[in-house]
């Protein structure tokens, strides 16, 4: 893969900017976002931004590099754009509004909207494949009075983690997110919690008690899945200083996509965010 140029290069020159995200879109291989063809495509014109125009023969429609992407009709220039992704990618697990309008110079609605719609490509991270080995499975209290949220986290050891929002703590509640996004046959190690019991019909179920000070034996033990969650909350309580339940979701998406991706480069992770961005609108919204 290759580097992508230091971040201060990029500072106000959309043709950089414009060669970054065609570069990671495409990856060598263009099609179309219309009709999903690879061979009948061909160019078509220069844009002066930097940007590329091309036609597919088969639908006979032409598209852009930004076609189908978040990207496509912003009135942001392209260089914020990437800038401020690169500045997210290097931050402590998420980035506030507030500072992402100081870095890239925009209002504050339009630094909000622009990570709104970052988080939005992230929905699908829950989706790719299913956790496996030695899992920890936890639930918590989100946000305080009215606002109240319970999340249900699962987390593989040193690997990746997801959050689900659950109505209440019951077995269904509990049971169903493993079930769909946990490998069976996988161990997973809770409290002991009585509705986890459930969880003996798929899976290895091991639990520890918390109550009579039974924090760790052998290899079951939840001390993952608890530093995922105080991790996670600082994040909320620090950098956004409380969340809406409606957006809580997206937050938690980000949080888990920089925590399961952490051992990658900053390279690496900016390829993988924007091959998400580039995702049909359909998948977005």
């Amino acid at each position: 893969m290759q580097k992508i140029p230091n971040k201060f290069t990029i500072i106000k020159n959309n043709i950089i900017a414009a060669r970054i995200l065609r570069k990671l879109r495409w990856n060598k291989q263009i099609y179309c976002p219309y009709c999903g063809c690879i061979e009948d495509i061909r160019p078509h014109s220069n844009l002066k931004n930097g940007l590329k125009r091309y036609f597919c023969d088969n639908c006979m429609k032409t598209f852009t590099d930004l076609t189908g992407t978040i990207y496509e009709k912003t009135k942001v220039p392209l260089w914020k754009w990437v800038y401020g992704l690169i500045i997210l990618l290097e931050s402590t697990g998420s980035l506030s509004a507030a500072e992402l309008s100081r870095n890239i110079e925009v209002s504050y609605p339009t630094a909000l909207k622009m990570l709104r719609k970052i988080r939005k490509t992230l929905v699908n991270e829950r989706f790719e494949g299913k956790l496996k080995g030695i899992c920890e499975s936890d639930e918590a209290w989100i946000s305080h009075k009215k606002n109240q949220q319970i999340l249900l986290g699962i987390t593989e050891r040193d690997g990746s983690v997801r959050f689900f929002p659950i109505i209440d703590r019951s077995d269904t509640s509990l049971y169903f997110p493993h079930r769909k996004y946990v490998e069976q046959g996988s161990i997973v190690c809770t409290d002991s919690f009585s509705t986890y019991n459930n969880l003996n019909v798929r899976y290895i179920h091991h639990t520890v008690n918390h109550s009579i000070g039974e924090f760790a034996w052998r290899h079951i033990y939840t001390n993952t899945i608890e530093g995922v969650w105080s991790m996670l909350k600082g994040v909320i309580r620090t950098i956004h200083h409380g969340v809406w339940k409606r957006y809580l979701q997206g937050y938690c998406d980000l949080f888990a996509f920089m925590y399961s991706h952490r051992s990658l480069s900053i390279s690496e992770k900016l390829n993988l965010l924007i091959s998400k961005s580039c995702q049909p609108r359909y998948c977005l919204y």
